[in-house]
């Protein structure tokens, strides 16, 4: 019995260790990053335009970052 959990604890190791090369390959390059921060700006400025145009009232910061968000990825999309 104790072979076989010697086993089972080998092949989840293995399995840990292709699993964590997986995500380590994935990760997003220089550039990617470059271009999630420029666009996380661009709709951050968006989402202040939109509470601007509100009057400056409390309450709606989530709305205003979605409703941005969407516009300048449609934006993106149609590009």
């Amino acid at each position: 019995m104790a072979r076989r959990q010697k086993a089972t604890m080998t092949t989840a190791t293995t399995t840990n260790m292709r699993a964590t090369s997986d995500v380590t390959s994935s990760s997003p390059t220089q550039h990617e990053r470059q271009d999630t921060n420029g666009r996380q700006g661009t709709i951050a400025a968006r989402a202040y335009a939109l509470y601007e145009e509100r009057g400056y009232r409390q309450g709606g910061d989530l709305q205003d970052w979605l409703d941005a968000e969407r516009e300048i990825l449609r934006r993106q999309s149609a590009v």
